[in-house]
């Protein structure tokens, strides 16, 4: 089941998105379980920032909003560590397959997130003989920077499962590791990049 990004949900939790749009958002969240808990969490947020102006809500939570979806990582200030969401630019799973391709099982899906000038390259590859998945990927940068002994950690339902550090050119891996929902941070010196469902249980 293909599911619904970020910013569709957003859409629909801010009421911007356009009529038949909207009941496609509500078609899939009737019917998509994890969908429908990332709806509730974004709608969780927008409704603690949209409180009456009496009971303003704490300057913490409202900074920590701003800096979520900041588009570029910008320096570390006052000793908090930075957090960034970064955009999936490129996903095979999106492309059509090759006219008279043929290949045993399911092919490694490749995928690449940005956050300001930092990529991440992500490969995962699925073992449906025993539900698990082996997740490699690098840590690049345009300003031609490696990535190396950078902390890279895989969480699952709030709950941080595996933790690694790149290699000196940026490479990290998590090998066989069980089919659940990941998001995937890595914590560079600038900040923290989050690549949110970067696995979902059920791809």
């Amino acid at each position: 089941m293909r599911h619904l990004s970020i910013e569709n949900i957003m859409g629909y939790v801010d009421g911007q998105a356009q009529g038949t749009d909207n009941a496609a958002v509500e078609q899939h969240l009737i019917v998509c379980s994890e969908c429908s808990e990332l709806r509730e969490e974004l709608q969780g947020l927008v409704s603690r920032l949209q409180q009456e102006s009496l009971c303003e809500p704490p300057s913490e939570i409202v900074q920590w909003g701003i800096e979520l979806f900041q588009p570029v990582i910008q320096p570390a200030s006052g000793g908090k560590i930075r957090k960034f969401i970064a955009a999936l630019v490129f996903d095979t799973f999106d492309q059509p397959a090759l006219a008279g391709m043929r290949r045993v099982g399911a092919p490694p899906r490749q995928l690449l997130f940005r956050a300001g000038d930092v990529d991440v390259d992500v490969k995962i590859e699925s073992m449906e003989a025993n539900d698990r998945i082996t997740l490699v990927g690098q840590v690049l940068s345009s300003g031609a920077k490696f990535f190396d002994n950078t902390p890279v950690k895989l969480e699952s339902h709030g709950i941080v499962r595996y933790k690694t550090r790149t290699n000196l050119v940026g490479e990290f891996s998590f090998d066989e590791v069980p089919k659940d929902t990941y998001h995937l941070s890595v914590d560079l010196p600038e900040g923290q990049i989050t690549l949110f469902c970067v696995h979902r249980a059920n791809s």
